[in-house]
């Protein structure tokens, strides 16, 4: 089982929809996921249940959730299902403060280790916030990769490599995931060519696939349909079903 973490410091670069458009691709291949909504604006969760009125990751985090793992997540598509969030994650985050966060890292490592002891799922998605709360935390740390969606703009490369730099300032927990940038929102400006060319140049681990822009990324969301579904021949479609093969062949 290998546990992704998509997380950036910008908001708007496209997180949510990539978890959105990976795990629907890897379900619809026959893997078996799990997403996990680590947000406190919960739009993952509204995408796939929005009502929901079931446990949340808020429960796995204090410890008060179902005995059983999988009494805590949801089924919504064949081989996909979700942990939902709610916004009693900023209360987590409130208590955090006042008295450190390292029970909820636990938690949901043990929760995990629940799952992958019991071999159900192939992949776990965490759709981290732009920021470090304590549900994120949590993701990062357990998590063997760290996919960056990262805009082709100015700041796209300081970004990126802030948040690595933050994540391994972890050092306590012994945190060691992959990171790969994945360039979304393209387009055909010079601009755009230019940033991608930077980031590959760089140093950094980047995706070969890109992301277009498209209005049908947004169009999709409010639809509630993977862009498979919604818009299967258009660019950021075809951007996504390569990504997914990227992802499953690096293992």
């Amino acid at each position: 089982m290998k546990i992704i973490s998509v997380a950036s410091f910008k908001g708007g670069v496209g997180k949510t929809q990539t978890v959105i458009n990976l795990a629907a691709l890897m379900a619809r291949e026959g893997k078996r996921v799990l997403m996990i909504d680590a947000d406190a604006q919960h739009n993952l969760t509204d995408f796939f249940c929005p009502d929901n009125d079931g446990p949340t990751i808020s429960d796995v985090l204090t410890g008060e959730g179902e005995p059983l793992w999988l009494d805590n997540v949801q089924e919504v598509r064949d081989g996909l299902d979700i942990l939902p969030a709610d916004m009693r994650l900023l209360t987590l985050d409130l208590a955090a403060v006042l008295n450190g966060s390292a029970a909820c890292d636990k938690r949901m490592f043990d929760f995990l280790e629940c799952v992958r002891m019991d071999c159900c799922y192939d992949t776990v998605l965490f759709d981290c916030p732009p920021s470090f709360t304590t549900a994120s935390v949590a993701a990062l740390v357990c998590s063997d990769e760290v996919i960056l969606p990262t805009r082709a703009d100015a700041f796209s490369r300081a970004g990126a490599l802030e948040l690595i730099a933050q994540v391994q300032s972890l050092g306590r927990y012994h945190v060691a995931p992959r990171f790969r940038v994945l360039v979304t929102m393209t387009d055909r400006t010079n601009l755009s060519r230019q940033v991608e060319a930077q980031l590959r140049g760089s140093g950094l681990d980047v995706f070969e696939t890109v992301i277009p822009a498209s209005v049908c990324v947004g169009e999709s969301t409010y639809a509630k349909l993977p862009l498979y579904e919604y818009a299967p021949r258009s660019r950021a479609a075809q951007g996504y079903e390569d990504l997914v093969r990227e992802v499953l062949r690096d293992g």
